[in-house]
């Protein structure tokens, strides 16, 4: 399907707004599925993300050598806001940033190569995708399941900008983790938004391509809704319904070796 980045992000903001606008001074305060953060601190990063993007910090942001060590930091300047201030900040800014990620879908800049910190360089088409998938999990699932709350799941869109984003960054965000495979390993995600892929060992890094390869030492095969989740070890891909066909060993070590942020 093709995807449409810049509707993902503007479409997924009613819903995780009606969740924010919803929690009570309690639920605000109390612990998010985000290991060391409370609610009230991750939407602290949601909105200094939307915020961030028309001041001299997305400069900082994308030049930067420590993604998740910034981010501790935008939660720790807003310590002292109330919710209703953070809540003001991600709407406002978020509702600015909509019109930005269509610009930069646009013929001419969407190419353009954009550096991320140390997860690495990506069309700048991308860095919507990378918000969709952020603020989605964040909402979804850092904090609706934390206080035992439902949103929506996201359309076969959104997920599919969601997907886009993790298997373009399984690479750089995965390191030196997979430097022991030695044969390509395929990775296909089961149901709507879904998709093959093929990991095979490159000079540097894996390479991650789109389609299957008839030589995988082993095939791995999990649910696409879920892969935000499990496949950020926000829960363990052992208890998410993930199947590996062909060697075994090759497919368990590759789970774990897997990293995205």
């Amino acid at each position: 399907m093709a995807l449409d980045r810049a509707a993902a992000f503007k479409t997924d903001r009613p819903q995780i707004l009606a969740l924010l606008h919803d929690l009570s001074d309690d639920e605000w305060a109390a612990p998010s599925k985000c290991e060391g953060w409370a609610v009230r601190d991750v939407v602290s990063h949601m909105g200094a993300a939307c915020h961030g993007t028309f001041t001299p910090w997305v400069l900082k942001l994308l030049a930067g050598k420590d993604i998740e060590e910034a981010n501790n930091r935008d939660a720790e300047k807003r310590k002292s806001w109330e919710p209703a201030k953070l809540l003001r900040e991600y709407e406002v800014w978020g509702n600015r940033v909509a019109p930005a990620m269509k610009v930069v879908q646009a013929p001419g800049v969407r190419s353009l190569p954009v550096r991320v910190a140390e997860v690495g360089a990506y069309p700048a088409k991308m860095l919507t995708s990378a918000f969709v998938f952020d603020h989605g999990l964040h909402a979804r699932y850092d904090i609706a399941v934390a206080l035992g709350r439902t949103v929506p799941p996201q359309d076969e869109n959104q997920l599919g900008v969601s997907l886009e984003w993790m298997m373009a960054g399984l690479s750089v965000m995965s390191g030196d983790r997979f430097d022991w495979l030695q044969s390509p390993v395929e990775f296909s995600l089961v149901g709507p938004a879904g998709g093959t892929w093929t990991v095979a060992p490159g000079k540097k890094r894996v390479k991650v391509t789109a389609g299957g390869t008839p030589g995988a030492a082993a095939t791995i095969e999990g649910p696409a809704a879920g892969f935000p989740v499990w496949g950020t070890a926000r829960e363990p891909w052992r208890e998410a319904g993930v199947a590996i066909k062909g060697d075994d060993q090759i497919g368990i070590k590759f789970l774990d070796s897997m990293r995205i942020i």
